[in-house]
C-alpha cells in the first residue's frame, strides 16, 4: 500500500483513485443513486398498471393518470439518457468516487430540470385554462386539486435527486 497516495496502488497520472476511506464513499450511495435514477421508469410503469386498474371509473384519477402517462411515455426521450448518465455514475461510485459523483450528479441535476419544466407547464396551463374550460373539447385541462395529484410523484422524484447529489457532495473532496 502506498503511504503517499493511501490507495492500494499508485495513481497515476489523470487517475482518480483515492482510497474509500479518504472520499468517504458507502455501499449505499450506489444504491440510493440506482433507486432515485429509475424512479421515472417506476412511476410510467404503475401508470401503465393504474390505467389499466382504473378503467374511467373516476374522471379526476383518469386525467390524473393519464397526464403521468402522457408524460411519461413522452418524457421518456429526456429521462433516459439522464438516466443512463446516473447509472453510470452509480456503477463508476466504487472504483473512481469523483467521477462516479459527477455523473451522477449530472444526472440527478438533469432530472431535477426536466421534472421542474414539466411542473411549471402543468400549473401554467391549469391557471391558463382554469377559467375558460369547454367542456366539450377533448383537451385536459385540470382543477387545481388534480393538478396537484399529478405533480406529487414528481416533486418526490426532484426531492430525492437533490437529496442524492447533496449525499454525494458532502462526502470528503
Amino acid at each position: 500500500m502506498s503511504e503517499l497516495h493511501g490507495t492500494d496502488a499508485p495513481a497515476g497520472p489523470g487517475i482518480d483513485n483515492p482510497s474509500r476511506h479518504d472520499t468517504g464513499w458507502h455501499p449505499r450511495d450506489a444504491a440510493w443513486v440506482t433507486w432515485v435514477a429509475l424512479l421515472p421508469i417506476l412511476l410510467l410503469i404503475l401508470s401503465v398498471l393504474a390505467a389499466a386498474v382504473e378503467g374511467n371509473r373516476w374522471p379526476l384519477i383518469d386525467d390524473v393518470v393519464l397526464t403521468w402517462l402522457f408524460a411519461g411515455f413522452v418524457g421518456l426521450v429526456v429521462f433516459v439518457p439522464a438516466i443512463l448518465v446516473s447509472l453510470f455514475g452509480a456503477t463508476a461510485l466504487k472504483r473512481r468516487f469523483r467521477f462516479g459523483r459527477r455523473l451522477a450528479s449530472i444526472g440527478s441535476a438533469a432530472v431535477v430540470l426536466v421534472v421542474a419544466v414539466l411542473a411549471y407547464n402543468i400549473v401554467a396551463d391549469t391557471v391558463a385554462l382554469a377559467g375558460q374550460h369547454d367542456p366539450s373539447s377533448s383537451e385536459l385541462s385540470f382543477s387545481p386539486l388534480a393538478a396537484c395529484v399529478v405533480l406529487i410523484p414528481y416533486v418526490a422524484i426532484a426531492a430525492l435527486n437533490g437529496y442524492v447529489i447533496v449525499r454525494l457532495w458532502r462526502r470528503a473532496l
